[in-house]
């Protein structure tokens, strides 16, 4: 049986917390509102990063509490649950014993987290969680005493795994690996060799022209604005068996001058169903990244990297 007690966890808060609530507080009209601003992205973070931990999907940057008109306007501290809807993240003071629902958060909400700050914002502590209850009459405020564990939260979201799947691929973004292999090429997918150029690499060195049999294509990853614009450059290579399978290799490298990938880039492949079955992870001096493994004739797979809040993904049929 899971507890419904409330349990406290502290969760750290970095540099990229404090850049991002520094950055949006700048923006407001008033000091006041500035600090709303400022306890509500920390709060969000917070949120986020401890959701992040336990491979929960977020979409932090769809979340109105990340678009400067909305967090302008409203007092919004929602943090985006993909396919499942708005987690609001309250932020609590030193010595409060309940939190304010603005009217804008008592709508469309799946439930609220109550996240208390400590004087230095070093660090804050999840103190609960609330399911959203609809009535006629939202509540204005929640009492600590009403926060239910944390493992409520996690268990309404594990309760789910229809709500959570990704969503259904779509045909018209699907690359034709099929396609590769008889010399059709997407327009954006371009020679390994041309894209890694500047990065003065030899792909023949690093084995990606090992097989004569096999084709492979490189493709630049934009991964937009991470503290700073990061791109990767993303290499697939096919090499067709005896049987109807083919073996896929996939690495990522650095863009243009950058000698290291970013620290902890992600690349992970999901099956047809959106399951995530392997995954690589970049370390601080890693200079590239690989997968390998083998689809079947018309077989569907998905590839992602992910950089912090920001994700892309390829879609492939074989």
């Amino acid at each position: 049986m899971t507890s419904t007690q409330p349990s406290c966890l502290s969760v750290p808060l970095g540099t990229d917390a404090h850049h991002w609530a520094v950055q949006f507080a700048a923006e407001q009209a008033t000091p006041q509102k500035g600090k709303q601003v400022y306890l509500n992205t920390l709060a969000v973070y917070a949120v986020y990063s401890y959701l992040k931990w336990l491979s929960v999907d977020t979409a932090l940057t769809q979340s109105d509490s990340w678009q400067p008109g909305l967090r302008a306007i409203f007092d919004v501290a929602d943090l985006v649950l993909p396919n499942i809807g708005k987690l609001e993240c309250r932020p609590v003071l030193p010595g409060e014993i309940a939190f304010v629902l603005p009217p804008e958060v008592t709508q469309d909400r799946i439930g609220y987290v109550a996240v208390q700050f400590n004087q230095q914002l070093d660090s804050v502590q999840l103190l609960g969680f609330a399911p959203a209850i609809a009535t006629p009459e939202p509540p204005e405020k929640l009492h600590l005493a009403e926060l239910q564990s944390l493992d409520v939260l996690i268990d309404n979201i594990y309760q789910s795994p229809i709500e959570l799947q990704e969503p259904a691929v779509n045909p018209e973004s699907l690359v034709s690996l099929r396609q590769w292999l008889e010399g059709i090429f997407n327009e954006d997918w371009q020679p390994s060799g041309l894209v890694l150029t500047s990065n003065l690499r030899s792909i023949t060195r690093l084995g990606l022209d090992a097989e004569a049999t096999s084709v492979n294509r490189a493709k630049v990853i934009n991964l937009g604005e991470h503290l700073a614009p990061q791109a990767v450059v993303l290499v697939v290579q096919l090499t067709p068996t005896a049987t109807e399978s083919v073996d896929i290799h996939l690495r990522v490298y650095p863009d243009g001058d950058s000698i290291h990938l970013p620290p902890n880039l992600q690349l992970i492949v999901l099956d047809e169903v959106g399951t995530a079955c392997m995954e690589a992870q970049a370390r601080s001096s890693d200079n590239w990244m690989q997968l390998e493994f083998s689809c079947q004739h018309e077989e569907t797979f998905r590839v992602r990297v992910v950089l912090g809040e920001i994700s892309v993904t390829e879609e492939f049929v074989v």
